[in-house]
């Protein structure tokens, strides 16, 4: 799932989070969007690692299981606070830090 076919105005919502979002601020287990979404989207807000981020696709996406170009993301890998990573994603688990994940 997680593609979507949205009107213009949809669209605009869904990049204003109207289609729903969670916030993550422990590390415990595995976080997943509701059944038909993915996360689109993740904000940080503070320095956040992961333990897991697992990717819908790894020929697209960066994410914790073998990708297609590039480095996987490990618990190595700290994302500074403020900073918005976009792709689609089925669960995050943190390490440390907390994020917003969006829904589309």
């Amino acid at each position: 799932m997680g593609k979507h076919k949205f009107s213009v105005n949809e669209a605009s919502n869904v990049g204003l989070g109207q289609a729903g979002s969670m916030l993550v601020d422990t590390a415990s287990a595995a976080k997943t969007p509701p059944t038909g979404f993915n996360i689109v989207a993740i904000t940080f807000l503070e320095d956040t690692a992961f333990s897991a981020l697992a990717q819908v696709d790894a020929t697209k996406h960066a994410g914790s299981s073998a990708v297609s170009y590039g480095y996987a993301v490990d618990s190595s890998n700290t994302f500074p606070q403020g900073v918005t990573l976009f792709g689609s994603y089925s669960s995050v688990t943190l390490s440390s830090g907390s994020c917003i994940c969006y829904f589309g």
